[in-house]
């Protein structure tokens, strides 16, 4: 039997449903948005302190427990008693956790085969204890390799590793043909991180040459006397001028893009230093006996992914230098023997596919900090002329993402969530969206794989549908999470040129529902299923942000098809003002929390947006006022409301730009 057509079936002992002739209220008007708002902020800044278990597999716009959590709560003291609690846009799974440590059960579901790996993984973390003996056989077994790899010797003597490996880009100009080196800016690295006060540095002169010297003052290179200013930047905008005079864009180059070593950085137990590769540190980086196995696939046209191809990278492997590949295949092998325990062997999975992120060819140095950024990172892949190969264990403390810190954060964050739950999670997944229907009795988690047109729950079986939907096309999940579902072998029968077939994401470069009403049509589907699992006094909700009109208007839409009727609406900060891709940008910095039910004859009583005395009252705060007024009007919207969400939104200080604002201003009397 489908899952549009299964009957109710033996429902949890939990809360009853509210006597009919009492009106519905929505939960967001128990909260405490001062205090939400201050451990929101809390857990933004440090996510891997406050909920450990996120840090299992990488997810973009994650939203905070601190506001899932105390929307939960509140509705649990509405309806006492363990509830099913439903996240059909699960993504970065902290929805489930916000449940799960609350005693509740969880559906999670999502489209994409990583995060429902992902979530799997994390959910069913073993107990600590397994998942530390299996991180000691893994580096039992890889010592040998990691010391031929990465293994060296520091200038005063002692024995050490290379933790990260730079390398420059090389093009030729298209104007008179040499090959240079395309170093971004003048200053290439400090030898200590800034907070030493230490100036010396690496620094590079236009040409290329690289020398050390103070950072704090001009200089002169000392292979061809070109003075140097410490701030320049030698790619701005990608491009690049030639000695020759002829400027390029970095793109034009991208035929003749060649990688050479130029520092590393190496690390013992007491000491570190950035430093010329050595002879044989060249050879030990280049060496023709790294020879990667798999071919991770092309890379296809997409939003983001144009950035890559653009520049000359035309599969996934091309991301890896041919070390790092070979390094990343070894430690993956080795983790699937690591234990005869499946939910050991799955996490320790993760975590050496996590380490991918850091691509050697792609990961940006951080001149000031000495370390590498993910390169997917800020919701975008990044593009560099000095990118940083990370020793892919790790060691010496050394290396953000390394498979010997990912392991180790898996510990802790075993440690954590049964320290919140007191037992391990009864996990059942991941299935697929065609799994035959039936009751979570027993099961404290399922997770599914597959679009949320079709849930794997029986009709009125959910207390809370609470989930974070795709912001139109900010995020590009499936192009994001790519590399990691090709470094993982999570094939699937929905991809289709590394897209997913059924997205809710609005996608201009492969044209996925870039029509008006494709986006909200699937939304509808989405959201009617989910009223068809919620039981007659269940609620909906979820957060939402976007600049775009067309976005406000689609999700209004969305929602009024599938039968649902506004009963509450608050605003809250969202994490964007600690994402350094947001500040100090005209990015939506807070987010609508929008509470319905299921349509029906009981009387509703609808709570207004009451926002915390923290939040400023700026355009983006009036901007979503005006929201919230149309989207309580859901259940009962009028005709001809598209065109005036659409206009009154166009038209709001926060959604034109300056110099349109500065028109308006002068065009009125």
């Amino acid at each position: 039997m489908s899952a549009m057509t299964a009957p109710t079936t033996d429902l949890p002992q939990s809360a009853q449903s509210s006597p009919q002739h009492e009106p519905l209220c929505s939960p967001l008007g128990g909260l405490d948005y001062v205090k939400v708002s201050a451990e929101a902020r809390a857990e933004s800044r440090n996510r891997e302190i406050h909920l450990p278990p996120v840090s299992t597999y990488r997810w973009w716009a994650r939203r905070t427990s601190a506001v899932n959590g105390a929307i939960i709560d509140e509705f649990n003291k509405m309806m006492p008693g363990r509830l099913v609690v439903a996240d059909m846009f699960a993504g970065g799974g902290v929805i489930p956790l916000a449940a799960v440590v609350r005693g509740h059960q969880i559906y999670a579901q999502d489209l994409n085969p990583w995060p429902a790996a992902g979530l799997t993984a994390m959910l069913g973390l073993p107990a600590p204890e397994k998942l530390r003996d299996a991180a000691s056989t893994i580096e039992q077994w890889i010592h040998t390799e990691v010391e031929a790899a990465y293994g060296t010797t520091l200038a005063d003597g002692t024995r050490g590793v290379v933790s990260h490996t730079l390398r420059v880009a090389t093009g030729k100009c298209t104007g008179c043909g040499t090959r240079a080196r395309m170093f971004p800016h003048a200053l290439v690295s400090l030898h200590l991180r800034k907070e030493s006060g230490n100036p010396q540095a690496w620094m590079a002169c236009r040409r290329g040459h690289l020398f050390s010297a103070k950072s704090d003052k001009r200089r002169r290179c000392p292979d061809c006397r070109v003075l140097v200013e410490p701030t320049a930047a030698y790619t701005p905008m990608r491009t690049i001028t030639c000695e020759c005079g002829k400027t390029d864009r970095l793109a034009d180059r991208a035929s003749t893009w060649e990688w050479e070593i130029v520092l590393v950085d190496r690390s013992s137990r007491t000491a570190r230093e950035v430093d010329t590769p050595t002879d044989a540190e060249r050879e030990q980086a280049e060496s023709r006996g790294w020879q990667p196995v798999h071919d991770l696939g092309p890379i296809t046209p997409g939003q983001e992914t144009s950035v890559l191809t653009r520049h000359g990278f035309q599969s996934w492997q091309d991301l890896y230098p041919a070390r790092q590949r070979h390094m990343l295949e070894r430690i993956l092998d080795i983790a699937s023997k690591c234990s005869e325990d499946p939910a050991v062997v799955r996490a320790a999975e993760l975590a050496v596919v996590g380490s991918a992120e850091m691509a050697g060819h792609l990961s940006r140095w951080d001149r000031f900090y000495l370390k590498g950024f993910e390169s997917m990172a800020g919701h975008r892949f990044n593009l560099t002329t000095l990118a940083v190969e990370p020793n892919v264990w790790g060691g010496e403390g050394r290396g953000r993402g390394t498979v010997l810190r990912r392991l180790n954060q898996l510990v802790k964050s075993a440690t954590w969530l049964q320290g919140k739950t007191r037992r391990e999670l009864h996990v059942q997944g991941p299935l697929t969206s065609a799994t035959p229907v039936t009751p979570m009795n027993e099961w404290d988690v399922r997770v599914v794989e597959g679009s949320s047109e079709q849930m794997v729950l029986p009709s009125n079986s959910v207390h809370l549908v609470l989930t974070d939907p795709p912001y139109h096309d900010d995020v590009q999940y499936a192009e994001l999470s790519a590399p990691l579902r090709a470094w993982a072998r999570l094939a699937n029968e929905k991809l289709t040129n590394e897209a997913l077939t059924g997205e809710a994401v609005v996608n201009s470069a492969t044209g996925q529902l870039v029509d008006d009403g494709a986006y909200e049509a699937l939304l509808g589907r989405i959201f009617k299923e989910a009223r068809r699992t919620l039981r007659p006094d269940g609620h909906l909700i979820f957060s939402y942000a976007n600049r775009s009109p067309r976005a406000w208007v689609a999700v209004l839409g969305a929602l009024q098809s599938a039968d649902l009727r506004a009963v509450g609406c608050e605003m809250v900060h969202s994490e964007n003002e600690t994402d350094h891709a947001k500040r100090g940008v005209r990015a939506c910095t807070l987010d609508l929390l929008l509470d319905l039910v299921p349509a029906g004859p009981s009387a509703v009583e609808q709570h207004r947006p009451h926002p915390a005395p923290d939040i400023p009252l700026t355009d983006e705060r009036r901007f979503l006022t005006v929201v919230a007024d149309m989207f309580l009007q859901v259940g009962d919207l009028k005709t001809g409301w598209r065109a005036e969400v659409q206009q009154k939104l166009a038209e709001h200080p926060f959604i034109m730009s300056p110099t349109a604002q500065n028109k308006e201003v002068a065009r009125k009397p």
